[in-house]
């Protein structure tokens, strides 16, 4: 019977750890499809079926529609759930990315997209990791 207990403390708390561990915000997008946007070409409703509903919908005085599309993940290292040692060799990883996309009579006139992220290890922070 306690061998049961022990086995079901465990499991809740694993559930537990890896639940409160990460967080998200935003819709996940497909970044390696930003290469099949094309200037003068692709249409809003191309860019919806692609990428889904973007976070932001702006309309700035040019007239032209700016779309954007915002991903942020983070997650605590494993480390940190470590009596005594997670304090020093814990911390978090984050990663996020952004696409910018502006629309000018229903078509893509320019676009940019950017990524990166942070890894933190106790109470400092190391270099800002992002692709070139």
């Amino acid at each position: 019977m306690k061998t049961n207990s022990i086995i079901k403390l465990t499991i809740t708390t694993t559930i537990a750890s890896i639940l409160l561990g990460c967080a998200s915000i935003g819709n996940n997008f497909d970044e390696s499809k930003v290469t099949q946007i094309k200037k003068g070409q692709t249409t809003d409703a191309e860019l919806l079926q692609t990428f889904g509903e973007p976070q932001n919908r702006t309309l700035n005085s040019d007239g032209a529609t700016i779309l954007t599309w915002m991903y942020t993940e983070s997650s605590v290292k494993g480390e940190s759930f470590i009596p005594y040692a997670g304090v020093f060799m814990g911390g978090t990883r984050s990663k996020s990315k952004i696409l910018t996309v502006t629309l000018q009579d229903g078509k893509v006139q320019s676009f940019s997209s950017s990524d990166g992220g942070t890894e933190s290890r106790g109470m400092t922070q190391s270099a800002s990791k992002g692709s070139p």
